[in-house]
């Protein structure tokens, strides 16, 4: 690989993860992170699923970038509250302008799940024009409208809620479009010239399978479904 020609790089966080599962022992020092699974290349289906920090977050600075052929990306993907997203953002432009590197990156944004709530709703829809890519998954959008976690997904709801993303006017020009990934029931992708298409989800129980009976953990599916969905994006300039 060519260092000085990267396509994608993940702005997210890089974690130890610890794995508890019912009736299993615990898996410790996983690596995980959406960082490390944004490179990844597969999405899969979700299972139900609690998650927490155990330790203090510590920030990924932007200044790391300059200097390295990471500046040159052709796309990044952050996950990131909405008060910092357009800062970061705007930091990573400036750095780029500065390395005379002026050409736009593809910009995708997952929004940090923690931040996901109805107080953060306005600040969600004011920053979107700043990406070009709002993905955040089913269950996070819901919380932002106020909603509890749903039991079972409402595809026309959340048509309903992200084309209220769509309407506040995602990327430059209002031109961007949101992917909402939804687990079991695939993901929504929606732009302004692009009506909403729901697409199957990479792995689906056959007739006659329990319920998820391959998956083991559904941790960092989103984020790898994202680095796909870039890498794909980038060599063929379609959404889907």
């Amino acid at each position: 690989m060519n260092l000085h020609d990267i396509s994608f790089t993940s702005r997210g966080l890089v974690v130890l993860d610890e794995i508890r599962l019912p009736h299993r022992k615990a898996l410790t020092d996983i690596l995980g992170g959406s960082g490390a699974y944004g490179g990844l290349s597969c999405s899969v289906s979700h299972a139900t699923k609690e998650f927490k920090y155990t330790t203090p977050i510590l920030a990924i600075q932007d200044s790391s970038l300059k200097n390295t052929p990471l500046l040159t990306s052709r796309a990044y993907h952050y996950l990131e509250t909405p008060q910092n997203i357009t800062i970061r953002l705007s930091s990573l432009l400036v750095l780029r302008e500065k390395s005379g590197v002026p050409e736009r990156p593809l910009i995708i944004w997952e929004p940090a799940p923690f931040s996901c709530t109805a107080e953060n709703l306005q600040s969600c829809l004011d920053a979107v024009c700043m990406v070009d890519v709002f993905s955040p998954n089913h269950l996070d959008l819901a919380a932002l409208f106020g909603q509890s976690r749903p039991a079972v997904a409402d595809k026309d709801k959340i048509e309903a809620q992200a084309l209220r993303f769509l309407d506040s006017g995602v990327g430059r020009d209002g031109k961007g479009t949101v992917i909402v990934r939804a687990g079991e029931h695939g993901c929504l992708v929606i732009a302004r010239d692009t009506s909403p298409i729901w697409l199957p989800p990479f792995y689906r129980s056959r007739p006659g399978d329990t319920p998820h009976a391959k998956v083991v953990d559904p941790t960092g599916a989103g984020n790898a479904f994202l680095g796909a969905f870039a890498a794909g994006y980038l060599q063929t300039g379609s959404l889907v």
